[in-house]
């Protein structure tokens, strides 16, 4: 730059800061101050817009073999895993099928983006898991909403229980298993009861709440899952002899156990010295009980003599009312007649929605299930 043009560039820098005593700073503010507001458009609503279009995703999520095009701002947003286990600009994330299934995660992916997103029925389980998987909490607690209402009991639970088996919930499972109630009878009808493992009849049948018209079911339901494969059970008779509320039976029907007159396909089972003792047990108490009542529990001095068991608890008894009960209750007793009446369950897939709950249970389930429980 030569000598004249810096002496011009200093002139009108002196220059420009001389004019300043001309002006003052609040006339440049009020002068630069917009008459009307920006009409241009807000920033969300074009990213958003943009986002939910897919347009220039910087993430690619490998599900097995489906590749899921995403945004990874909106994952970090919701989900820890994203935000902590994603390294900034990692292209790739690949997720482990078994925990997080690639339909489950576009419907995850869709919610992240839009709350009010649906969750169907299909996938409600596998969402679940998903969202456990990644750490999503907002979508981890909107499932558990969905599984509080009343109206997840009966065979809607056992339709839950058969989905999470799948992702090995071990908090959903015997949850679901324990909403069960009119529905169990006819659920021992179907191969899936006799397909449950060792852990999770013993999950059903220690509930309280299974619907039963008297104890033998249970009995006859323990023998059913039992015969199913005798060869690969037998060890667990013990076991499963043991959930069975023999206390809680009819005193002829634990005589006629006693003395082996059943069919002979239930031989095995009542000869073996679990079932003896327990059987054994459940007619001394009983006696002793009716023993008690008899003479009004004591002595000459007004102390107890007897020495009484505590009875286990009642079940929730199922009243006989339609015809096929009714004839269930009136008829043969034995396991064959129970297997008649698993028969006609397997052939009415709807009737136990028929079954009348006695009114000494319907408070302790209402209380449970609500209206569902009518």
């Amino acid at each position: 730059m030569d000598e004249a043009s810096v002496e011009n560039l200093q002139q009108f820098s002196i220059s420009s800061d001389f004019f300043l005593q001309y002006i003052d700073c609040s006339q440049l503010q009020a002068a630069f101050t917009p008459l009307r507001k920006s009409t241009r458009s807000a920033l969300w609503p074009l990213m958003e817009q943009k986002i939910k279009a897919r347009e220039n995703t910087d993430l690619q999520v490998h599900i097995e073999d489906t590749l899921i095009h995403c945004h990874l701002l909106p994952l970090q947003c919701f989900s820890e895993y994203f935000e902590q286990e994603v390294r900034p600009g990692q292209a790739v994330v690949e997720l482990p099928a078994q925990q997080v299934p690639s339909a489950a995660f576009q419907i995850v992916y869709d919610w992240i983006l839009d709350p009010n997103r649906q969750l169907e029925w299909e996938h409600f389980v596998s969402v679940l898991s998903a969202a456990e998987f990644l750490r999503i909490p907002a979508l981890v607690e909107r499932c558990w909403q969905h599984l509080d209402n009343p109206k997840v009991v009966e065979n809607v639970a056992f339709f839950v229980f058969l989905q999470a088996r799948k992702f090995r919930s071990v908090q959903l499972q015997p949850m679901m298993l324990r909403r069960i109630c009119r529905f169990f009878l006819s659920l021992v009808s179907t191969p899936e009861f006799c397909e449950l493992s060792l852990e999770e009849l013993s999950v059903m049948l220690a509930s309280n709440i299974v619907g039963v018209f008297d104890e033998t079911d249970v009995f006859y339901a323990a023998c059913q899952w039992l015969l199913y494969d005798w060869s690969e059970r037998q060890h667990a008779v013990e076991s499963v002899m043991k959930l069975v509320r023999f206390e809680r039976m009819r005193t002829g029907d634990l005589a006629r156990f006693c003395v082996y007159q059943d069919c002979a396909e239930l031989q095995p089972i009542l000869r073996h010295p679990a079932t003896k003792q327990l059987v054994d047990r459940a007619l001394a108490t009983i006696c002793s009980q009716q023993q008690r009542c008899n003479t009004k529990n004591s002595g000459a001095d007004g102390s107890s003599w007897i020495i009484t068991h505590r009875l286990p608890t009642e079940r929730v008894r199922l009243v006989p009312d339609t015809a096929e009960t009714l004839a269930f209750a009136a008829g043969d007793t034995s396991y064959d007649g129970f297997i008649e009446f698993l028969h006609v369950l397997y052939s009415k897939p709807n009737i136990w929605q028929t079954f009348r709950l006695s009114e000494d249970n319907m408070s302790l389930l209402e209380d449970m299930f609500g209206e569902c429980a009518v």
